[in-house]
């Protein structure tokens, strides 16, 4: 109960609001808080990006770390979105991550959509 109400107050102050959208219904659609960061590499195999300090960003893939009552199985691009902004993103591979047997976040690898 404790890692729920740390981790929803950490996204609350410190994450984006990103919404996961239903299209058949507006009242399964919600908006919640995330942390939303670009994946940056620092091998020589995505030279197609953007060089920064960090590394070469390919602006395509995101880390998202985000509460665990966010389902994004059902993420399908079509009847279920994930957005943040006017961008809908993909969903690559997602892990939950467990604290005392309970789901404390979920953390995946997203991609901007079209």
């Amino acid at each position: 109960m404790a890692n729920k109400l740390i981790s929803h107050k950490l996204f609350g102050k410190y994450g984006v609001k990103m919404s996961y959208t239903v299209a058949s219904s507006e009242k399964q659609s919600r908006d919640f808080s995330a942390f939303l960061q670009p994946l940056r590499y620092k091998n020589k195999l995505y030279l197609s990006g953007v060089p920064t300090e960090l590394g070469y960003d390919g602006l395509n893939k995101y880390l998202l770390i985000c509460p665990p009552d966010i389902d994004l199985d059902k993420i399908d691009g079509i009847n279920y979105r994930l957005c943040f902004g006017d961008n809908a993103y993909g969903v690559d591979h997602y892990e939950t991550v467990y604290s005392c047997n309970e789901p404390l976040y979920i953390w995946a690898i997203i991609h901007k959509e079209g």
